[in-house]
């Protein structure tokens, strides 16, 4: 009896190794980004940092309300240190700000909808993940630090009236080492450097990602009847007016190659810009 008992001692025990062992996560509390944080400090952790992996429930549960379905819940996962990473998104909005779409009483994260990696040595990410419907796509990014992990919103505080229509997050790849996020910051994933996009005003950018300078510093936005371009390094801006109601509308068609056959890149200062002045046509 008593070896039984002892037998059973043992088995509860390791039962709930196993338990606490799959259940082992942390909540981080996200804050706003400053481009000010490094991004390539070395933590005082082993290799690899981060890991990732996709899971799926083996119980049906019903998705999508009255017009939904049964469907298998399906995952995907990011660890620090053999950690789950769980985010409180509940960021403070800065006192200068007058957005109203900050999360508040929202239950915390883990399902990254996609991960992207921004320095060499891989200690820090971005990653996606979908917020409430009013929100959309939000970016978040996570870097570990000697003090440990630090978990940023990609999420400047902005101003938007009228339409929301440049409410929408989006992380673009403007060149083959250059990532853009929400018209608003850079990030150069072969130096591990962010830089901050000079807005026109307290809104981000109302325009589409037109052009990348030959020297990969300078990026240029269609926007209502302007070229609005800004060499990201120096937070210097050119305006570039666009008159011509023909080439107007080929703006709005979004041709990617429409800008070079109106408009060649000059270097002024340094800094390159895109100028219908030296253009042939």
């Amino acid at each position: 009896m008593t070896n039984n008992h002892f037998q059973y001692k043992i088995i509860l025990c390791f039962s709930l190794i196993i338990f606490t062992s799959c259940k082992h996560e942390k909540v981080y509390q996200a804050t706003l980004f400053d481009t000010k944080v490094d991004l390539n400090e070395y933590p005082n952790v082993g290799e690899p940092v981060f890991s990732q992996r996709h899971l799926k429930s083996r119980k049906e549960k019903w998705v999508g309300g009255i017009f939904g379905s049964k469907q298998f819940k399906e995952w995907n996962e990011v660890l620090y240190n053999n950690t789950v990473i769980r985010i409180n998104p509940q960021v403070a909005p800065p006192s200068d700000s007058e957005s109203s779409d900050y999360p508040s009483q929202e239950r915390s994260q883990y399902d990254f909808d996609d991960v992207t990696y921004i320095n060499p040595s891989k200690t820090s990410f971005i990653a996606r993940i979908s917020g409430p419907y009013s929100i959309g796509n939000r970016f978040y990014l996570f870097t570990a630090q000697k003090s440990g992990l630090k978990v940023y919103s990609i999420d400047r505080p902005t101003v938007i009236e009228g339409d929301r229509q440049w409410e929408n997050r989006d992380m673009v790849k403007i060149g083959p080492d250059i990532l853009m996020v929400d018209n608003d910051y850079v990030f150069n994933q072969k130096t591990g450097k962010t830089y901050e996009i000079t807005r026109p005003g307290k809104d981000r950018i109302r325009g589409e990602f037109a052009a990348l300078s030959p020297d990969k510093q300078t990026i240029a936005f269609t926007t209502n009847q302007s070229l609005y371009q800004c060499h990201y390094p120096s937070g210097k801006v050119h305006i570039e007016r666009i008159d011509d109601q023909q080439l107007s509308k080929m703006v709005t068609n979004k041709s990617k190659e429409w800008p070079y056959n109106y408009f060649t890149w000059i270097t002024v200062n340094g800094k390159m810009f895109l100028s219908a002045a030296s253009s042939s046509k």
